[in-house]
């Protein structure tokens, strides 16, 4: 299966997932209307008897009132749990007590952790999760959240971190990241709603039982001068204690049966996620020694939610008695899966000989972050601005991106075969990547002073509109960061216009832990200094883009699939075909050619003037949300129009990554556009 193919079945499965929750809920609601008449029949001592003498000796409201409170009550548990989580994984990360890691940690395990994630992001096309850490959990584990690849979080166990050396926890990341691919994060989240909303109904039953307790106690002993309760109010206390007892045990056979199919489900995306990690690190003794420690030495998870995120951990995190609740295969089969039999010898021998890995990681010094005056200025405005052609003077050289000519050998079928689908060559060229990179830039990418000194460096031009530029961010109290990207302006030209791309992808994690008000301020910046030269190049364009989809205000749950074909986003189709042709060799037959790919009747693209920056981030929106199944053809057709000369330049090549970013379907790195820096 592909990338989209696996996101489908992701949606599939959460399709079924409701099913499965809503025959729960009425076999729920039916035995509560049982029970309400049995307790009626208790309270009013009229016998019951089957057919219509039963329902005729009822209230007529009684089921309707049953009925509609259990279903508020299910309701209420499930939307309320969802709410709480539609922050995304940060909100999962918080609920379990993780602390998040600061992308300028000088702490060697937690160095470690994130120059892994770094690795892994480039790799994958998607942006650097933020890290977790659980201090008080001492077993083996970790998971991801998030609502889409480029919200995701990472969280693992101070167990994890002390536990495993790079390749072990390498390996658990890759399983990690392969969830986040998969498309198992959104499902995992709403398995935790679905299951809170049954839970509620054992929860009251619980509460009406320990309230008739305490309450018969206090009664019982209280000094009024009558020691002992009449004869009614026990048979009251006995009926409101049935009435719990009966919540209780319906309640509890409904999360029985919730936890039985959240395990069959976890359980077939572990050996996926598994697979996909190997496929990803090549590295399959690395998984499967972190799995050999974890079968040793335990994965179980203290937090009071660790059964709510059972399906989410790397492993096992609470034990069950009967083995169709455990959300994990058993570690022995996932070892021989990856492995092949006798593997956990082999792993007992090695991990046995294993040095005890040295705890220093590097960590280079960092500047001191600083404050960003200045106010948030409103972008409406530049809403408005075109996106300039090439022919209109787009010098993207002048914007810092450069090598414009630079081509990329690859082939459409190519990069649409690699969307979510990072493999060991990837991994290999987002290592070079870092390597390339000049210390100085990479530490600085995560600080918040250095993020932004590095992001405005990248959008400043020549002679006259670069001190322009300075001016504006010098007039904004910035003086310190007008400084530093000043400073990193000759490294910029020295580096491979090809690494620039994976530079902003570093920065912009660092960016994202601001407040939303000093990102807001960041993004009004980097307005300005786009607007300075009064034209938006292509490459200016693509920033732009990846700036405000990271940096702006979150967007809580999961967005709905809108359109089931692209005939219902037919014009936005066109207007982001006309950007490519105009970005491009402004080849009308190039449009036509994207248009037949869709199955769209070909007409002339759209004028640039008429591709404003809200226009075109608009389109992408709404595309966004196709079916996963429609999304490879939309990039197909992109990537006709851009290749319609048989060749694709890197800044194309970059903007199919942010376009592909756009409608949360990552990109990783195209292969032969790492190249070394002379």
């Amino acid at each position: 299966m592909d990338f989209f193919e696996q996101q489908h079945h992701a949606r599939r499965q959460s399709r079924l997932m409701v099913v499965m929750f809503l025959f729960s809920v009425v076999v729920i609601v039916a035995a509560l209307n049982l029970l309400g008449a049995v307790v009626w029949a208790l309270a009013t001592e009229r016998p019951l008897s089957m057919g219509s003498g039963l329902t005729g000796a009822i209230p007529k409201g009684l089921f309707l009132v049953i009925t509609a409170v259990t279903l508020a009550i299910i309701a209420f548990g499930t939307l309320s749990t969802l709410y709480r989580l539609s922050a995304g994984g940060a909100a999962v990360a918080t609920m379990v007590g993780a602390r998040l890691v600061p992308r300028d940690s000088k702490e060697p395990l937690e160095r470690r952790l994130l120059n892994i994630l770094e690795e892994m992001a480039i790799a994958s096309g998607i942006s650097v999760p933020q890290a977790y850490v659980m201090e008080d959990e001492r077993g083996i584990n970790a998971f991801a959240a998030g609502y889409s690849p480029n919200e995701a979080v990472i969280a693992v166990t101070r167990g994890t971190l002390e536990n495993l050396n790079r390749d072990e926890l390498q390996g658990v990341i890759g399983h990690e990241f392969s969830h986040i691919l998969n498309g198992d994060m959104r499902l995992n989240i709403h398995l935790i709603g679905v299951i809170a909303g049954i839970v509620m109904i054992g929860a009251l039953g619980r509460f009406l039982m320990s309230s008739n307790r305490d309450s018969s106690n206090d009664y019982r002993y209280r000094s009024t001068g009558n020691r002992y309760r009449s004869s009614s109010n026990r048979d009251t206390d006995m009926r409101v204690f049935l009435v719990g007892l009966g919540l209780w045990l319906i309640g509890s056979i409904g999360v029985l049966a919730g936890r039985v199919i959240k395990a069959a489900i976890a359980r077939q995306r572990e050996f996926l996620a598994d697979a996909s990690a190997v496929q990803f690190t090549r590295n399959p003794e690395g998984i499967g020694a972190a799995l050999f420690k974890i079968g040793q030495q335990g994965g179980a998870i203290g937090s009071r939610h660790a059964e709510d995120l059972s399906h989410m951990y790397f492993g096992e995190s609470v034990s069950n008695m009967f083995s169709m609740l455990n959300t994990h295969p058993p570690v022995e089969q996932r070892i021989e899966r990856l492995m092949g039999p006798g593997a956990q010898h082999l792993l007992r021998d090695r991990i046995r000989r294993q040095p005890r890995e040295p705890d220093a990681v590097a960590a280079a010094q960092t500047p001191g972050t600083g404050g960003f005056g200045g106010q948030a200025a409103a972008m409406e405005d530049m809403g408005a601005m075109p996106i300039a052609a090439r022919q209109g003077g787009a010098a993207l050289s002048a914007s810092g991106w450069g090598g414009a000519a630079a081509m990329v050998n690859t082939t459409a079928q190519q990069v649409v075969d690699s969307v979510g689908k990072p493999t060991q060559e990837h991994y290999q060229a987002a290592q070079r990547v870092l390597q390339q990179l000049p210390a100085n830039l990479h530490v600085a990418t995560r600080t918040r002073t250095g993020a932004r000194a590095v992001l405005f460096a990248l959008l400043l031009g020549d002679g006259e509109v670069r001190g322009a530029q300075l001016a504006g961010l010098r007039r904004n109290h910035v003086e310190e960061i007008a400084r530093q990207a000043q400073e990193f302006i000759e490294p910029l030209r020295r580096l491979g216009p090809r690494v620039r791309m994976p530079l902003l992808e570093l920065a912009l994690p660092t960016l994202k832990e601001l407040p939303q008000e000093e990102r807001d301020a960041v993004l009004a910046r980097v307005k300005e200094l786009i607007e300075a030269d009064h034209k938006v190049t292509l490459g200016e364009f693509v920033l732009l883009t990846l700036c405000r989809r990271h940096l702006g205000q979150a967007i809580n749950g999961a967005p709905p699939v809108k359109h089931k074909s692209i005939d219902s986003a037919a014009a936005e189709a066109g207007i982001v075909l006309s950007l490519l042709v105009h970005a491009g060799r402004g080849d009308a037959a190039a449009f036509g050619q994207g248009m037949k790919a869709l199955g769209l009747t070909a007409s002339v693209p759209r004028p640039p003037a008429e591709l404003s920056i809200a226009a075109v981030e608009s389109a992408l929106y709404e595309l966004k949300l196709l079916a996963p199944l429609k999304k490879p053809a939309f990039i197909k057709a992109c990537l006709a129009v851009v290749m319609a000369d048989e060749k694709l330049t890197v800044i194309e090549g970059e903007l199919m990554r942010a376009l592909c970013a756009a409608l949360d379907s990552p990109l990783p790195p195209l292969l032969d556009s790492i190249e070394p820096v002379h």
